[in-house]
């Protein structure tokens, strides 16, 4: 079994947010693959179902961004996956919108939700694919990151990027992490 989880936070205030990519692109996963992320379970909403003949349980944290990591020690616990077996989508300050960048492992920079994760895992190697939001100009980081790009273009480039994310872990299933990587990391 396959553990996505998206990383964002929880509201309609912060759904269209930058800090809810993750959660973004997972609603993308789970409405091709026609699973119901409405569960409530280890601290998150929860969907189980089948992608490429792979069982996979999506998790949208319930805990905000800053604690993501024990929504998925949780369930990772539960069910006994491996971190080799997790996936995090998670939103990224140093990738352009529009783009995204796969990961076999690496530090949080400074991403709070990773911070979590990483501290729950006692390790910086599992997969993620980092979703292109940009670095703020003017306005201070948390009031970027909970908030949409007001900038037409930059907002439809953040938005593809979403959609990238999405097509990168179905390719990721349907083939493996690294050729993903060979595919989107370009």
């Amino acid at each position: 079994m396959k553990l996505i989880l998206g990383i964002g936070n929880f509201g309609d205030i912060y759904r269209d947010t930058r800090h809810n990519s993750g959660f973004q692109a997972l609603d993308l996963f789970a409405e091709d693959f026609r699973i119901d992320i409405r569960r409530k379970d280890f601290h998150s909403l929860v969907g189980k179902g089948k992608a490429f003949g792979e069982d996979v349980l999506l998790l949208k944290p319930l805990t905000y961004v800053n604690l993501s990591g024990i929504a998925l020690g949780e369930a990772m616990r539960f069910y006994k996956i491996p971190k080799e077996d997790i996936l995090v989508l998670v939103d990224d300050m140093d990738t352009d919108p529009g783009h995204v960048r796969l990961k076999l492992k690496g530090s949080a920079g400074g991403h709070n939700g990773l911070k979590s994760i990483i501290q729950t895992l006692q390790s910086e190697d599992f997969k993620r694919i980092r979703i292109g939001i940009g670095r703020p100009q003017m306005q201070n980081t948390p009031d970027f990151v909970l908030s949409a790009p007001r900038d037409k273009e930059v907002y439809d480039a953040w938005k593809d990027g979403i959609s990238k994310a999405c097509e990168a872990l179905e390719y990721s299933l349907k083939f493996t992490f690294e050729k993903a990587m060979n595919v989107y990391n370009r």
